[in-house]
């Protein structure tokens, strides 16, 4: 159960970077968006991972 919890609230977490990432974005100087836009799109990989993790349990 205590795995479980770890999950859910490392997905609760990175759900929450990613909105705050994407409401961002629009300030971003254009010359660090694509390294913005990778760090997001990794973040939701490991999201997906965290959520495929946690219906396996």
């Amino acid at each position: 159960m205590d795995a479980k919890m770890k999950i859910e609230n490392e997905i609760t977490r990175k759900k929450k970077v990613i909105e705050d990432c994407e409401n961002m974005m629009d300030r971003v100087p254009k010359h660090l968006r694509t390294s913005q836009e990778t760090a997001l799109e990794i973040y939701r990989r490991e999201l997906e991972s965290l959520e495929q993790e946690l219906a396996k349990l």
